[in-house]
């Protein structure tokens, strides 16, 4: 290439005359340090042009060669031309492979900026909760950002700014270094987790078991480990209750923790309470059958069984949370509970999957944010009449957008008030738990604001083992799912509102209405709703005529 005059192709080509032969072995000896410069240069102006963040093809690098090298000609175009094609392809090759994850970074990147860019470095954009490297990976992650010294919320700025484009590993590690941070400044305390074990018998599993094997136990527990880890006076427990699985959840969960030989895992029954007829579910609510119970019958029992069960806990503040059986929302984030509680010092907390900022939802391609989250939800309309219901029938849900979020904290000691009136069982158990906790704060006195801290939370979708969505044999199976939330949401209006109340008296045709629709008309008005409005955000006021021009 050197040792003759050299004239670079057309689009390579620069103003200057050849490279005399005379001067070649000067060219060499500068030729590798030139490279190695160009193709960095070159890499930078992948990432960044003018300030703007954007990818450049490799053809259009080619052409700014001389830019990058400051305007040099000949050989040294050649070189640079070369180089900028050389990094252009690198980075084409990392987007091919899926990690498009990785953060663009320009000459002047912040230390946020060059942490994220790293963490993301060959990481993909989504998750896979059947992956267990992935899940520590998580922790891994996590634990790199807190030794990193750069402040979190610089990190959150750079990681947050656009999920589609952040792997969510990094995204949920993020979460769970606040989340630790936060239970840092927290004084001692003891937490409960519980979660309910329904036809868990494959997500029990790891992947080499069963293709949806998430080995779920373990890694909650580690996922808990990680966070209480070096925090004195802090501990913690699982509580994992069977709803009456006909598939043998608990003998398998009892068969890890054996194996495990776990002190701080305790596994019980909801049959237990019908055995040993309890009045509480027997007789107070008429429970003949674990069949009559979806998940809020166990996670019920479990509450009840905390609190009955929390006296050796209580030289330190005892909180009980509950959860999901999936891996879906990151045991690591329990610190946030916590804060909720300890540090702002409201009187619950919880979670939220959408509805808010620092909320993400994770499918099958990669994280969104709100209010993109809320918009890629199937069951985006019914949620938002849900809400729409919800804040007229029951108005002391006001500003909770995710009522349904299976990840609520409380005081021990509250439980068995909050619990007593609680009588669903079915999928408005949230609801109504969540309804009764914030009834009792009030009338105890406490302002709206100090009610419950809602924090937002990055979940991941998992359709395979769902007992909510549609499937081949039912497709309208969410309708009926929504529609009887619809039934829950008027039977709780009757019991918590007085009807002599202006707040019941306003709203009797919204409910009259309500009470004339059934699965095929639910159906109608939703799909009629989607079809004419498209993205609705969850404040939207249909309006009672809309409603009723939607379901006829």
């Amino acid at each position: 290439f050197l040792l003759k005059p050299h004239r670079p192709p057309r689009a390579f080509r620069g103003s200057g005359p050849p490279v005399p032969l005379g001067r070649a072995p000067a060219a060499g000896a500068a030729m590798s340090s030139l490279w190695s410069r160009a193709f960095r240069r070159a890499a930078a102006s992948v990432h960044t042009v003018g300030g703007v963040r954007r990818q450049l093809r490799p053809a259009t690098l080619a052409l700014r060669a001389p830019a990058i090298t400051g305007g040099r000609r000949g050989a040294s175009s050649a070189a640079a031309a070369a180089a900028a094609a050389a990094a252009a392809a690198v980075y084409g090759v990392q987007q091919a492979k899926g990690q498009g994850g990785v953060h663009c970074l320009s000459a002047k990147a912040t230390k946020a900026e060059e942490l994220v860019a790293k963490l993301s470095a060959g990481l993909p954009l989504a998750r896979d909760l059947t992956q267990k490297d992935e899940a520590m990976k998580c922790l891994e992650l996590a634990s790199e950002i807190l030794a990193s010294g750069v402040p979190l919320e610089e990190i959150k700025a750079v990681a947050y700014k656009d999920p589609t484009k952040t792997p969510a590993m990094v995204i949920s590690a993020v979460g769970s270094a606040e989340s630790k941070l936060k239970l840092k400044a927290c004084g001692p305390h003891h937490m409960t987790c519980i979660f309910a074990m329904y036809g868990e018998q494959n997500r029990l599993r790891t992947k080499q078991e069963h293709e949806n094997g998430q080995d779920l136990l373990r890694m909650k527990t580690a996922q808990l480990k990680w966070l209480f880890d070096g925090e004195e006076g802090k501990t913690w427990e699982i509580l994992a209750v069977d709803d009456g699985c006909p598939n043998d959840s608990l003998g398998l969960a009892r068969k890890i923790v054996q194996a495990e030989g776990w002190d701080n895992v305790k596994l019980i029954s909801l049959q237990e309470a019908i055995d040993q007829k309890i009045p509480f579910f027997v007789k107070d609510r008429k429970l003949k059958s674990t069949k009559e119970s979806r998940k809020g019958g166990a996670i019920l029992y479990a509450l009840w069984y905390a609190a009955k069960h929390s006296a050796s806990t209580k030289k330190v503040p005892h909180f009980v949370m509950y959860t999901d059986s999936d891996l879906s929302t990151d045991m690591s984030l329990c610190g946030l509970l916590s804060a909720g509680i300890m540090t702002d010092g409201c009187s619950m907390s919880m979670g939220a999957r959408y509805g808010m900022p620092e909320t993400f939802l994770v499918k099958d391609k990669c994280a969104l944010g709100h209010p993109e989250s809320h918009y890629d939800q199937p069951n985006m309309m019914k949620i938002v009449f849900r809400h729409y219901l919800r804040i007229r029938l029951l108005p002391m849900l006001k500003g909770i957008y995710d009522t349904q979020c299976a990840f609520k904290c409380f005081k021990v000691e509250d439980l068995p008030a909050i619990i007593d009136k609680v009588q669903s069982m079915g999928p408005d158990f949230d609801m109504e738990l969540l309804l009764c906790a914030l009834q009792y704060y009030q009338r105890a006195g406490v302002r709206q604001p100090k009610l419950c801290k809602v924090y937002g939370t990055l979940f991941t979708e998992d359709f395979a083992e769902s007992n909510f969505m549609a499937s081949s044999s039912d497709p309208d199976k969410p309708f009926k799912t929504y529609m009887d939330m619809t039934k829950g949401i008027l039977d709780m209006h009757r019991r918590y509102i007085d009807m002599n109340s202006y707040e019941a008296k306003s709203q009797r045709d919204l409910v009259a209405f309500c009470e004339s629709l059934d699965v095929p008309k639910y159906k109608k008005m939703i799909q009629k709703l989607e079809a004419d409005l498209g993205p609705t955000l969850f404040d939207h006021d249909f309006g009672l005529d809309k409603l009723k021009a939607a379901a006829k």
